[in-house]
């Protein structure tokens, strides 16, 4: 009965928040209980803190129960989502597209691989069952490790087994190999043709395209590739003694792997040592030179590129400059980074700032910053800002790219708000003072207990949650 009469009550108290928000100006809650707001662009709710949150604007609606679910409908983007228990689970439309997936059980995906003529490709498991559909219509589907076929997965053609590892067949380019059972036996057949007895001897050829085998695997192993070229690559490892890579008018040459490295490239002119790796790296090239002594430092500079660090992991240092934007990024402890994106077009900057855990802070190209301290995680991921970080916020600002600024403490104990029409303080129920145009402001005690409201024309005073008269 207790908590049957605590529902009617709370929900009592949004009902009739929510009925004097329009007279009060947009906004109104009892923290930490709810906080609604309403404006010209977007309307916001909010339930027991981030709880429960729900937001509807122009550009569709979004609404959630932190941390179980959340659900986004975005027509612009032709986008319909929902995240239960992130990050495991999510189900997703976009542009014809789906996805679904529940970790560890089960995966759905449905996308578009040609738009002329439209072709889709489907894939889907549940346990270790699976099944599936390519863009040429072929369906395939299993039960692993039981039986089951797959076609255009894991970079293969097509791929059968049988009570795997005992046998499995595999189909790509024209050839085919058999399994039985891995890795021990394998026979190759189609436009090549091979028998590996593993690991004492193997052999792989297709004639004209490549050779390889092994003897005794990994002791000697031999790859010829690039046959059908006027480049072809000649690669022997003779463990763990020595390993070699000739090609005309290049060569490698290892001794103790991976210890000691040697490349050297005639057109254009290049060359690398390791000794030992990875401890020192000298490279001299056309328009590459690098320098490393790990962990002391490392210098690479290159036509449109730059890397540098000192005493890894404390601090690194990279530059890149793409056809439209360059790039900066300063690393400290690995995690922690300074980075700015600059727009070569525009000369607009985007930054990144986080210094975890103490602060994460972001301005994007058109002007709109996100800033939080004491963030969870040291990396930005949509879904964990909509599903698990508002949980733990405990100071939030944004700003939009129109200019509208939101400061928050403690889910709504202060918060702050303002636009180029607008602005408000908040102080939880306590007090709240609202803003519109040069004149108009409002100032409320214990959410309309007591209420002024001064204009160009005068002052008025309501007491009781009654709008206030003259």
């Amino acid at each position: 009965m207790l908590h049957k009469g605590l529902l009617r009550f709370l929900l009592f108290i949004v009902i009739f928040s929510l009925l004097l928000s329009p007279a009060y100006g947009g906004s109104s809650g009892i923290w930490p209980l709810f906080s609604y707001h309403t404006s010209e662009e977007q309307k916001e709710l909010e339930i027991i803190g981030p709880l429960f949150t729900w937001r509807g604007n122009k550009q569709g609606t979004e609404w959630g129960i932190r941390p179980f679910m959340y659900f986004t409908n975005d027509p612009s983007q032709e986008l319909w989502r929902w995240e239960f228990l992130y990050p495991l689970g999510k189900y997703q439309l976009k542009e014809g597209d789906g996805k679904f997936y529940l970790v560890p059980f089960t995966l759905f995906r449905d996308e578009v691989t040609s738009s002329a003529p439209e072709r889709r490709e489907r894939a889907s498991s549940f346990l270790t069952a699976f099944w599936g559909q390519t863009d040429k219509d072929e369906n395939y589907g299993g039960f692993f490790p039981i039986a089951g076929q797959l076609k255009e997965r894991f970079g293969r053609d097509k791929i059968a087994f049988y009570l795997w590892p005992l046998y499995s067949r595999i189909e790509d380019e024209g050839e085919i190999t058999w399994r039985i059972p891995w890795p021990f036996f394998s026979l190759m057949g189609g436009k090549a043709e091979g028998l590996y007895v593993w690991p004492l001897w193997g052999y792989k050829v297709r004639a004209g395209e490549y050779s390889r085998g092994f003897v005794l695997w990994p002791f000697y192993a031999y790859m010829d590739q690039d046959l059908d070229t006027d480049k072809p690559v000649s690669t022997r490892f003779y463990l763990p003694f020595y390993a070699t890579v000739r090609s005309p008018g290049a060569r490698v040459d290892i001794f103790i792997p991976p210890l000691f490295f040697h490349q050297r490239v005639d057109d254009p002119p290049f060359e690398k040592w390791e000794f030992p790796w990875p401890f020192f790296t000298l490279v001299k090239g056309e328009g590459v030179r690098e320098t490393q002594v790990f962990p002391l430092f490392r210098v690479r500079e290159e036509e449109q590129k730059k890397r540098f660090y000192a005493f890894w992991p404390l601090y690194k240092y990279e530059w890149d400059r793409m056809a439209a934007e360059e790039e900066t990024v300063r690393r400290f402890l690995l995690i922690n980074k300074y980075r700015i994106v600059k727009d070569l077009d525009t000369g607009r900057e985007a930054l990144d700032v986080n210094l975890w855990p103490l602060f994460d802070y972001r301005r994007g190209l058109e002007a709109e910053v996100s800033f939080s301290i004491f963030p969870l995680l040291p990396l930005h991921d949509e879904g964990m800002e909509r599903n698990i970080y508002p949980l733990l916020w405990v100071y939030r600002y944004t700003r939009s790219p129109q200019g509208e600024i939101i400061s928050d403490f403690l889910w709504g104990l202060y918060r702050r708000r303002s636009s180029s029409e607008f602005s408000s303080i908040q102080l939880a129920f306590l007090m709240r003072i609202e803003k519109r145009g040069d004149a108009n402001v409002s100032l409320s005690f214990l959410e309309g207990l007591i209420r002024y409201e001064g204009t160009q024309e005068g002052g008025k005073v309501g007491f009781f949650f009654m709008n206030p008269a003259d």
